[in-house]
């Protein structure tokens, strides 16, 4: 069941798609560490899949050996297309795949809050996905809800549009519940912008069990069971 529609939120990633890269150039240490860890989880010269690419600056940033992004906002797609010529970008509903080619990996990066329907997404994700294929996706936890609604009525971040961030252990119950097993869930940034002398060592802290908690993302990496 849809959480919200589907229109809906194409319509907000259309209507931000020119101004995206900016925004994220205004999260610069967030931005920063969000490549850090799928650097740290997706060997170069993967074959990788990313759902909801914007406009393909992850993508690009790991070299895969093929590439591919796929995002529900045609205009996403189109600045994706301009900005990174080598790679392949198309237009896509993930909860209805066009194909089926298995990646490496697949990666879902502060994605999974947007998508109107979670589960429907992670079955339309089996097109994708053979025995051997890793899912990494990363989410802001929820509990920093309130200080990002007023970054962003401050004009600090650019707008979230329709979406519902999940608990880390939602995230864990959703996709066992469609048939994948988790190897890795953990708290990954603890400080999402720069502070001297505290960011980097407090951001080291954040895999600690007891951390998890007020981790501002969490990082999980499944596969098919």
């Amino acid at each position: 069941m849809e959480r919200f529609e589907t229109e809906a939120v194409r319509q907000h990633f259309d209507s931000i798609a020119s101004r995206y890269d900016e925004g994220k150039a205004r999260q610069t240490r967030y931005w920063r560490c969000l490549l850090e860890i799928y650097g740290s989880l997706v060997p170069r010269s993967s074959s990788v899949l990313e759902v909801g690419c914007g406009t393909g600056a992850l993508l690009a940033s790991l070299a895969p050996k093929r590439g591919v992004g796929l995002d529900l906002s045609p205009a996403m797609v189109e600045e994706a297309r301009k900005r990174h010529p080598g790679l392949e970008f198309r237009a896509e509903d993930i909860a209805h795949p066009s194909g089926r080619e298995v990646f490496d990996h697949i990666l879902l990066c502060d994605v999974i809050e947007h998508l109107p329907d979670p589960g429907a997404a992670l079955e339309g994700l089996k097109a994708y996905a053979g025995a051997g294929t890793r899912l990494v996706l990363t989410s802001v936890n929820p509990v920093w809800t309130k200080p990002l609604h007023l970054a962003e009525a401050l004009g600090l971040k650019l707008p979230e549009g329709e979406h519902e961030w999940l608990a880390l252990s939602e995230v864990r119950g959703l996709v066992a519940g469609h048939g994948f097993r988790v190897e890795l869930a953990e708290g990954r940034i603890l400080l999402p912008f720069g502070v001297p002398l505290a960011d980097a060592a407090l951001n080291r802290l954040a895999k600690a069990p007891m951390l998890h908690g007020l981790c501002f993302v969490y990082a999980v990496v499944f596969r098919l069971a």
